[in-house]
């Protein structure tokens, strides 16, 4: 006797050996399963926020974990998947500036914000500067724990202020005024690196923009230049009036040269004449009747010693 059990003796064609009855039912499991899990996840998204993170470019992402506090690996840019129960505070590691300036809108104070610091003799110097900082990645953590996001007005402007003063006490005003400006920037970027890198912040670059000296000693500055300038502007004039004197001593030394160059020249030349006469006398009369040729003479007289008298007309 053969009992009908329900079961098709034969499996589908190229199919498992699952019975055609029972499989409606495993995914309606599966589907119940998902469905809870889901419902779940959502409900933890709207407690405790999105399941989904995205971590732009040149950005870092803090862990803050409801059950534990701070976690120390940040995420890095791209989208990351967290749990419900930790949030994330974003944090940016790019190249950022902070500026204290005496321009009203110009740096992240509003109004005069320029630091006032005094130099070795005891001056008061305003100065405008700049500068260049980012956060270490790794350091995220540690900066969100200890500072948190406004880390810029409790660590770095201070820093700014106690580094600049610290530098300029020890500099007299006119090299922090002059030609020495960028030397002492670069003193004033050590001093920041060596308070700042231990927070996880690297100092890239210090601006000393501008340098205001007080009155009395900027007018003292101004007339000195003033008097440098008037030296050196005399100086030139006796260069220029001596070079000219120097030309006309040489102008009259070449033609006093000449001169006695062009009379030796001469006596030479009538030595020669006269040693030539003296061998042989009668050349004279030669060089007297060749000088005469040419010239409309009717009679010319010669020496008496000659005994002559030429009548030139005919």
């Amino acid at each position: 006797m053969v009992m009908d059990d329900g079961w098709d003796p034969k499996p589908p064609k190229g199919g498992p050996d699952i019975p055609i009855k029972e499989i409606p039912e495993i995914f309606t499991k599966i589907f119940r399963s998902l469905a809870i899990v889901f419902v779940i996840l959502i409900l933890f998204s709207v407690m405790f926020g999105s399941l989904f993170v995205s971590v732009g470019a040149g950005e870092v992402g803090v862990k803050f974990n409801q059950f534990g506090g701070v976690e120390g690996d940040e995420l890095g840019e791209g989208l990351h998947i967290v749990p419900p129960w930790v949030s994330v505070t974003k944090y940016s590691v790019q190249s950022e500036t902070y500026t204290m300036s005496s321009k009203t809108s110009e740096g992240q104070i509003v109004g005069d914000d320029q630091i006032q610091a005094l130099t070795q003799e005891g001056l008061t110097l305003g100065m405008d500067i700049t500068v260049r900082y980012r956060v270490i990645p790794d350091y995220a953590s540690n900066i969100h724990q200890k500072l948190g996001m406004n880390y810029a007005e409790k660590i770095i402007r201070p820093t700014i202020k106690s580094a600049i003063r610290e530098e300029v006490s020890s500099k007299k005003a006119l090299q922090v005024y002059g030609e020495e400006r960028q030397l002492v920037a670069g003193e004033m970027q050590e001093n920041m690196e060596k308070s700042l890198q231990k927070d996880g912040i690297i100092v890239e670059e210090v601006l000393l923009r501008n340098v205001v000296l007080p009155t009395r000693v900027a007018e003292a500055i101004e007339s000195k230049l003033q008097a440098d300038q008037d030296a050196q502007r005399m100086v030139f004039v006796k260069l220029k009036e001596e070079l000219e004197a120097e030309r006309k001593i040489i102008e009259a030394n070449g033609h006093a040269n000449a001169t006695v160059a062009r009379a030796r020249g001469e006596a030479e030349a009538l030595g020669i004449i006269n040693a030539e006469i003296a061998k042989n006398p009668k050349l004279i009369n030669y060089k007297y009747i060749e000088m005469l040729q040419g010239q409309e003479i009717q009679t010319m007289i010669v020496p008496a010693d000659q005994g002559l008298i030429l009548d030139t007309g005919n």
